[in-house]
């Protein structure tokens, strides 16, 4: 049940992450803007991917009071979603169950569905803000090193993947006792 709740918010982490780029070109307030509230920070080493990474933080010129702001923003965001892991539990067993059911009810999945959707959402939301309170902290050119860095790093484990693929290839003609397994394909 834990890979359900999590995979979600992981794909959102890294989707904030991957915004990080855009936000390089705009979120930087401007001279005299007051920063957000301290309720509004969020926590910086679980979400947003840059910010759990202290190598790119170092490589980036993020200074130690940034990371402790960072820091701050991000676990503010932790806790304020800490809720949801149990409540996005919850429908996800709630979801199971329907589809386990003698008979499907399609109006229940349906409205179980946009509950779900509402939830991811009201964490998307929460994240977001917490990339944007993150993007204040740091510099236009903190952030486009961040960004430079983030993509440097997915390339790598592109790269990682492609030859981990070309690995398994390679092993299954060396011992065609033991095959990998292939993909699932429909005929």
């Amino acid at each position: 049940m834990v890979k359900r709740i999590t995979r979600p918010l992981t794909m959102l982490a890294l989707a904030a992450s991957l915004g990080l780029g855009a936000l390089a070109a705009q979120a930087q307030p401007a001279p005299g803007d007051t920063p957000p509230p301290p309720h509004a920070m969020h926590r910086g080493h679980d979400f947003g991917g840059f910010a759990m990474q202290g190598r790119l933080l170092k490589e980036a010129g993020v200074t130690d009071a940034q990371r402790a702001q960072l820091k701050q923003i991000f676990e503010a965001a932790h806790n304020d979603l800490k809720g949801q892991r149990e409540t996005g539990r919850q429908l996800h067993e709630r979801m199971e169950a329907l589809f386990t059911a003698p008979t499907v009810d399609a109006n229940a999945v349906e409205q179980l569905r946009q509950q779900i959707a509402a939830q991811h959402e009201v964490a998307s939301k929460r994240l977001t803000l917490a990339m944007i309170d993150a993007s204040r902290v740091l510099t236009p050119e903190q952030r486009a090193k961040l960004a430079e860095l983030k993509k440097q790093q997915r390339e790598k484990m592109k790269q990682r993947m492609k030859d981990r693929g070309q690995h398994r290839k390679d092993r299954q003609g060396a011992n065609p006792d033991n095959p990998v397994p292939q993909p699932f394909t429909e005929r």
